[in-house]
């Protein structure tokens, strides 16, 4: 089939932005200039001082979406605040309407509407011309040199087209022979294997992959490892130690920073770079470098620094301690030198001595442990004594959390069990799960309820339902257990429902992680609820707990609004069985 050119909107090409500034970002270069470039632009950045680390984010995107929030950010104005907020300096920038409407035409729309904005480059999303709706390759060349787009995106699911046709071959030999940078998702492409396939047969083209998750880690290193031309971002793919990893099996040139704000905090995936344990160099090379080398850009754009940040901001940036205590309320444990914990899950360095010293270099004074095995894996009996061994080596400061089964073992059974896991003083938390198969307000637990409103214990409620009936109904019933809300800031909706229930039930609390790190949600649970029931935690080491720390040390809230949500709340929780805990595992607001 002959290449159609593409004639459509000449009116809107006249009046596309032509640069953003030649210095920031020239004009596509071939791929044999590609390595002079590259040189100079490394020389700059391991000449960066360590606490001034340019960011730019490879991956953000505004425009309105389908089944949004009304408090959800989506705006331009929304991105270029938390940039600001955050200090990132420049960052790529997607469309929502360039997948859900004409290509071309939104994509010279989003051009238009960052033109005012030289630290935002454009991607535009591409697709075979074909079917006369797209540019065929040289056309597309041209108008993104006019319009200075240095990356391309693709959608072939979502926009019904067949990356795997021979026609396609052309879009994709081009961007080859272009090395211009590829981003998508491993669900556009298709499965895992088909991922393989697009760089098996398109070796040339650089390949960001965002929007892989934690759970997805054993589809996505080996091929991070056996394909150079891909490279990985973190946005949802919040691999504990995850950046320690792969620097360690060499793969530091093929991560990148993507940050998919204004729907998800920047600064939550910023501080997982800061907190890197890797060498400064290598750090600022997937804070920025690794992308503007795929830029093919000779210099990097100015840095951009928040000059009014406060104490907690200033310190993650420097990848310090921070100088308030933090109590992490959503703690798990693997067995000292395990990777893994079966099912989807993998866990870099997920027993006690890496929690513990990942924990020591955020700023942790303790927290509230509770068993991989048993939780998860299902077998309860064998999950407390993993946490008491946990607690066995732990610093000052943290706790453990039981879980008893109702489905495995009878009310007899769980009685006995009950009395002999809490005559561990250690213990003061409850940790039911929805695998267990039973609503956690069904009578099965009742034993377990009571044992723990005796003993003024606390609950962490994971919940099994679409709703909060479960918690609302216990809150009601046992009203000298403080129930606290799992992954309340989640999602939006469920922000909604932790609101209401805290609204009617002062003993219920309401912590806030989950993978999505949501921009803005922390201050609409606040703005709900108050500021005095919100709490930290991490769900470590399933997900790397830095995003979820950068989540709350980024928010817009006052330092004090912070200290609380960090620590000073989770200690209201622990109060009413503070004189069970032994000593050394009551944490404390002192700094050392």
């Amino acid at each position: 089939m002959p290449d159609l050119s593409f004639t459509r909107r000449d009116f809107l090409k006249k009046n596309a932005m032509i640069g953003l500034t030649a210095g920031i970002a020239p004009e596509l270069v071939g791929s044999h200039e590609l390595q002079n470039a590259q040189s100079g632009f490394d020389d700059n950045i391991q000449a960066t001082d360590e606490a001034t680390t340019l960011f730019f984010d490879g991956f953000t995107r505004i425009g309105p979406r389908k089944y949004k929030h009304p408090a959800e950010k989506w705006k331009l104005t929304d991105l270029l605040e938390e940039m600001d907020h955050c200090s990132v300096s420049a960052a790529l920038v997607a469309y929502t309407q360039s997948v859900n409407y004409d290509l071309m035409y939104s994509n010279l729309e989003l051009s238009g509407m960052i033109k005012p904005y030289p630290h935002l480059l454009p991607i535009w999303n591409a697709m075979p011309h074909h079917t006369g709706e797209f540019p065929a390759p040289e056309a597309l060349g041209k108008l993104m040199r006019e319009n200075n787009v240095r990356a391309l995106s693709i959608h072939p699911k979502t926009n019904a087209w067949d990356w795997k046709a021979k026609h396609s071959k052309v879009l994709f030999d081009w961007i080859g022979a272009n090395k211009i940078l590829l981003i998508t998702t491993g669900n556009e492409l298709g499965s895992w294997s088909d991922v393989e396939e697009f760089l098996i047969r398109y070796p040339q083209v650089p390949l960001l992959l965002t929007s892989a998750v934690w759970n997805e880690q054993r589809y996505v290193l080996p091929l991070v490892q056996q394909y150079k031309s891909l490279h990985i971002s973190f946005d949802n793919f919040q691999i504990n130690e995850g950046i320690e990893y792969l620097h360690r099996i060499g793969c530091t040139s093929q991560m990148i920073f993507a940050s998919n704000s204004p729907a998800m905090s920047a600064g939550a995936h910023r501080t997982y770079v800061d907190y890197a344990n890797i060498p400064a160099a290598d750090r600022a090379k997937v804070a920025g470098g690794n992308l503007m080398r795929l830029l093919k850009m000779t210099q990097p754009p100015p840095l951009r620094e928040n000059k009014t940040e406060d104490i907690l901001m200033d310190a993650a940036r420097k990848g310090q301690r921070l100088p308030v205590p933090v109590i992490d309320m959503h703690m798990h444990m693997l067995h000292e030198g395990l990777n893994g914990g079966g099912w989807t899950y993998r866990m870099e360095n997920g027993g006690p001595k890496g929690i513990f010293e990942m924990g020591k270099r955020l700023g942790y004074h303790g927290g509230g442990i509770m068993s991989w095995n048993g939780v998860v894996s299902q077998n309860a009996i064998a999950g407390n004594p993993c946490t008491a061994e946990a607690l066995d080596v732990a610093p000052k400061g943290y706790w453990g959390l039981a879980t008893f089964d109702p489905s495995h073992y009878s009310q007899e059974e769980l009685g006995k069990m009950i009395a002999q896991v809490y005559s561990d003083p250690r213990f003061i938390g409850m940790k039911p799960y929805q695998f267990y198969g039973y609503e956690f307000h069904n009578p099965v637990y009742d034993i377990w309820w009571k044992y723990g409103n005796e003993h003024q214990f606390y609950a962490l409620i994971h919940n099994s339902r679409e709703d909060l009936l479960e918690v609302a109904t216990l809150a009601k019933k046992y009203p000298d257990v403080r129930w606290v809300i799992a992954h309340a800031g989640g999602s939006y909706k469920m922000a909604d429902m932790a609101i209401a229930a805290m609204k009617k039930f002062p003993n219920v609390f309401a912590e806030i992680t989950l993978t999505p790190v949501h921009l803005g949600v922390i201050e609409y649970l606040v703005a709900g609820a108050g500021e005095d029931r919100i709490l930290y935690g991490s769900d470590l080491p399933m997900r790397d707990p830095r995003q979820q720390l950068g989540w709350v040390v980024f928010l817009r809230l006052p330092l004090t609004v912070k200290k609380k949500i960090l620590a000073e709340n989770a200690m209201q929780v622990l109060k009413p069985c503070w004189d069970r805990l032994p000593e050394h595992n009551r944490p404390t607001l002192t700094l050392p």
